[in-house]
């Protein structure tokens, strides 16, 4: 039987051209109809786009569909579905991990409002602050973040598990980009030096409003450090406050920023 190109690509769901691109780099032969020149495939040819649409599906390029055919075929294949299985592999992982960060932020932001003011304990894993930005009282001074730590951290494969906080001492916040070490772990992220690593430990919480992003009030550090004092006493009295972005929320009109705020108590 014989097809004209319009008919296999009707068929094969591929346009004229790609059919046309194909011949060209040799996967299929035409022939030509006496009458009126036109190109014709038989069943072959259609066979053999049937097994180039797979793999492209399978992910190998036009070149290496090529080398495939030209060399050792199976030795090839079984190559390339290996390098694919791995690929397909690692980006189901970040995919499974990346599911479980949208559920932490989701249920972040869900509850972050509701609950601003409220104490509560929680164990946390380990995790690696990068210094960013010191203020002073709320004013904040120069950015300070070296292009190799930023290319990780605002990668897009690093990005999204990201957070960002500060740790106060007396009337200064440190500023920094955190990420947990659970998921260093499983995404077997290669974090670049520069870090300060604050050990797994078990925290006292709050959520606290520390006003327009345009003007912020940390006094609500204070606060809660005193708090902290009276219920766990000298245990704590050289741990620093530290303070993870929570949530935002529109207050009178203006953007405000909800904090999570921690002192480690074990």
């Amino acid at each position: 039987m014989k097809y004209t190109i319009g008919e296999v690509a009707n068929f094969l769901h591929l346009s004229r051209d790609m059919i046309r691109y194909y011949e060209k780099r040799g996967v299929i032969v035409s022939e030509r109809n006496e009458s009126n020149n036109y190109r014709t495939y038989d069943n072959m040819a259609v066979f053999e786009l049937l097994d180039t649409i797979q793999h492209k599906n399978l992910n190998l390029s036009i070149r290496e569909i090529e080398a495939m055919r030209h060399g050792d075929y199976e030795h090839n294949m079984s190559c390339y579905l290996d390098r694919y299985y791995d690929e397909l592999k690692s980006e189901i992982s970040f995919g499974t991990t990346l599911l479980k960060r949208i559920e932490e932020l989701k249920y972040r932001y869900e509850t972050s409002n509701q609950n601003i003011g409220s104490y509560w304990i929680k164990s946390l894993p380990g995790r690696y602050r990068y210094h960013v930005v010191d203020s002073i009282s709320g004013e904040f001074g120069a950015i300070e973040l070296e292009a190799s730590i930023s290319d990780v951290l605002f990668s897009d494969y690093v990005n999204p598990f990201v957070d960002y906080g500060f740790t106060s001492i007396d009337d200064t916040e440190s500023w920094h980009a955190a990420i947990s070490e659970s998921y260093t772990e499983e995404l077997s992220i290669d974090l670049p030096h520069g870090y300060e690593y604050e050990p797994a430990g078990t925290y006292m919480c709050s959520l606290v409003n520390i006003g327009s992003v345009k003007k912020f009030d940390m006094s609500a550090t204070d606060m809660f450090r005193k708090t902290a004092y009276a219920r766990y006493g000298e245990k704590i009295a050289i741990n620093p406050v530290i303070g993870m972005i929570a949530s935002k929320l529109k207050k009178s009109g203006e953007l405000h920023v909800v904090m999570e705020l921690q002192i480690k108590i074990d």
